[in-house]
């Protein structure tokens, strides 16, 4: 009988001891973190949780971003008080910032610290431009213009086919620019010269 009581015993002890391993309260696999988003019908992290149609009163949730295009118009990203830019959301590596006029166009180039990938901003004249929008082109830019062209890390050339810079003249110059498509790359940054 003591036998029996034993073995019982030793039985219910290591099924507790299993139990409360298994049952330990492991958090760090289950924080969830909501941010606060702004739609038409106010502000949660989920603002159409059963699928209503949007006929319902339920709006369009938009999350914000560093920088905003609405129809090939940028807007400012975050950061234009230094030198940066990113390719797809990588960002460059401490990246260095130059301009330069001659032959007729004013090159500003920005450059990851490894040499790629590389931002190079082509406007008309050899002199710093000056403060306003340069809608992007093609080719050689006239008055309120510009060429922009990203060489990516792999040493691939291209040009961007739409959108707008903006140029702040001071000391230094700085050029922003977001969301510009080059090839199946976009790029956003500001750089300072």
């Amino acid at each position: 009988m003591k036998k029996t009581i034993f073995t019982f015993c030793s039985i219910a002890v290591v099924c507790c001891a299993i139990f409360f391993a298994c049952a330990k309260d492991d958090n760090s696999i289950t924080h969830v973190t909501y941010v606060s988003q702004t739609s038409s019908s106010g502000t949660g992290g989920n603002p159409n949780p059963n699928g209503v149609p949007s006929n319902s009163g339920y709006g369009t949730t938009t999350a914000t971003t560093a920088a905003t295009t609405t129809s090939g118009t940028t807007t400012a990203p975050t950061n234009t008080t230094s030198t940066n830019f990113n390719v797809d959301g990588t960002a460059a590596s401490s990246p260095t910032a130059s301009g330069s006029g001659s032959s007729g166009s004013y090159i500003v180039l920005s450059m990851d610290n490894t040499g790629y990938p590389q931002v190079q901003i082509t406007f008309p004249g050899t002199s710093a431009p000056a403060s306003g929008s340069y809608s992007i082109i093609t080719g050689t830019p006239n008055a309120n213009q510009c060429d922009f062209l990203l060489t990516t890390a792999a040493g691939v050339f291209s040009s961007a086919l739409g959108g707008s810079v903006t140029v702040t003249a001071g000391a230094p110059n700085t050029v922003v620019f977001s969301n510009i498509l080059c090839g199946s790359k976009r790029v956003s940054g500001a750089i300072k010269y």
